[in-house]
């Protein structure tokens, strides 16, 4: 079996030979690694130099998504993943994956778990939060629009991009949840390899995983219009429709929220006025916000206080 890897990266991708190592140290797979680089010649020719194996493509400069979109029209494997340039993927979940796959051909998309993790100035590592089971990785609506999509856990036949299509670049800042809800409303059925294959890194450079305060997430945006572009949709069953427009409640609180949070006192009373004129209704979603905060918080481990 030949397995596609794609991993985006800048310059300063200081975590890169880690993103490399886990797909390499694998050994079921024919492997296939494109790495897409936004940045200089001399950086890459270094990687390049270091690691003969990978496949390495200029990206078109805009960030990650054109850069993965990229990637997969490049990749020729059977099955495609990723792995972020500050991620890990763990070798022998790469292999029980494979196992299962070469068992089991009639599944299309194969999900494991997920690690996220806090590196500590002295390098430990400490863990943050653990999703290891079905019920927190399948890939449900609920689970896709209010946690983690993760994408970099899971394998997908090439066959699910051929019939649900590459990356959508309207959507940069949150293409993988945008795709992934693509995915769950498609109905391809899933299965559970049982292991932690994605390393997720908390840090403060990262686009997703990081901790800053006073920032007001431009995916938050992307989530109401993604939510807007289902609702529009004749074709959106009428129970996915509730849960899109409780969804879409839920993600403006959360933008109104950050808006106040960062002082954009203003802002923050035009989208709560925008979106309530566009939906009236939007007080009666507000209460399902508490169990999305709750799925967005499961299995998760308190982090230590500084220094520790």
């Amino acid at each position: 079996m030949r397995l596609s890897i794609i991993t985006p990266t800048i310059d300063n991708a200081v975590y890169i030979d880690e993103a490399i190592a886990g797909p390499l140290a694998a050994r079921r797979a024919e492997l296939e690694h494109i790495v897409v680089h936004d940045g200089s010649s001399e950086y890459i020719s270094r990687v390049a130099l270091k690691y003969p194996h990978l496949k390495i493509l200029r990206g078109p400069g805009q960030g990650p998504t054109p850069a993965i979109a990229a990637g997969l029209a490049a990749a020729t494997g059977d099955f495609i993943g990723y792995v972020s340039s500050d991620d890990r993927l763990i070798a022998a979940a790469i292999d029980a994956f494979c196992k299962c796959a070469e068992e089991q051909p009639q599944v299309r998309i194969w999900t494991g778990g997920a690690r996220v993790f806090l590196q500590l100035p002295d390098q430990r590592e400490l863990t943050v939060r653990l999703l290891t089971s079905p019920e927190t990785t399948v890939a449900s609506l609920a689970n896709v629009m209010d946690d983690m999509p993760l994408v970099n856990a899971r394998f997908f036949h090439r066959s699910v991009y051929a019939e649900l299509g590459n990356l959508d670049l309207r959507f940069p800042e949150s293409s993988d949840r945008e795709f992934m809800i693509r995915v769950a409303m498609s109905g391809i059925p899933e299965a559970f390899f049982g292991a932690i294959l994605s390393e997720q890194r908390h840090h403060e450079n990262s686009r997703t995983i990081h901790s800053r305060r006073g920032v007001v997430p431009p995916y938050l945006f992307e989530h109401v219009r993604i939510a807007d572009m289902w609702l529009s949709r004749p074709d959106t069953p009428a129970p996915a429709k509730r849960l899109f427009r409780r969804w879409r409640a839920r993600e403006t609180l959360r933008l109104t929220t950050a808006q106040l949070r960062a002082g954009l006192i203003g802002p923050a009373l035009t989208t709560l006025s925008l979106q309530s004129l566009r939906d009236p209704l939007l007080p009666l979603w507000a209460p399902s916000s508490l169990a999305a905060w709750r799925r967005r918080r499961r299995n998760g481990i308190p982090k230590p206080e500084a220094g520790i």
